[in-house]
């Protein structure tokens, strides 16, 4: 089965920001993006915040992987 999960880690290095900048640009909690790490899900404001400091589209933080 395929399955997508969010990685922003690439875009992320591109930008040289670190989590605590990251979630300062996103007015977001240094642990909030601890969170968006490991969960499965991202409601669309936040996912739109992310995409808008990342300067990437949503299709660019999602990655496919098999699920066995």
């Amino acid at each position: 089965m395929i399955s997508y999960k969010l990685d922003f880690s690439v875009p992320q290095k591109k930008k040289g920001l670190t989590d605590s900048e990251l979630a300062r640009r996103m007015n977001i909690s240094r642990s909030s993006i601890g969170y968006l790490k490991v969960r499965n899900g991202i409601d669309f404001d936040t996912l739109t915040k992310l995409c808008q400091v990342l300067e990437v589209e949503p299709k660019d933080l999602f990655v496919k992987y098999e699920v066995k």
